[in-house]
């Protein structure tokens, strides 16, 4: 298991207590869709999946990692198909696992508290 599958399962265990379906995690050169990390959500014949920029330091790519977990729970554990991008649902996933402040797209990747 990879690195970053692994930190998946960890984090999915500890947020989540094991109830989001494992999906695939990729680090690779981001800069084209000008973003740190990406989710994927399911559709048609496509599976899930997070992306995150490689170029960032380790503890920001936990953090991405975390931000883009946060839109899998909410496309997997409510209604609301396909998930709202960074909507109230979204936002209360990201204070659950521990983001602090004023949270929406691009705030709210850095956590304040270790995990």
């Amino acid at each position: 298991m990879s690195y970053w599958a692994n930190k998946f399962k960890q984090l999915n265990k500890k947020y989540w207590k094991g109830k989001l379906s494992t999906i695939n995690v990729n680090v690779r050169d981001l800069s084209g869709e000008k973003a740190e990390g990406l989710y994927h959500y399911p559709h048609e014949e496509k599976k899930a999946l997070i992306e995150i920029e490689k170029s960032l330091p380790h503890h920001h790519k936990r953090n991405i990692l975390l931000h883009e977990m946060c839109h899998h729970a909410v496309e997997e554990l409510y209604e609301e198909r396909p998930y709202h991008c960074h909507g109230t649902l979204w936002k209360e996933q990201m204070k659950k696992v521990g983001f602090k402040g004023k949270i929406h797209s691009t705030r709210g990747r850095y956590k304040t508290r270790n995990y």
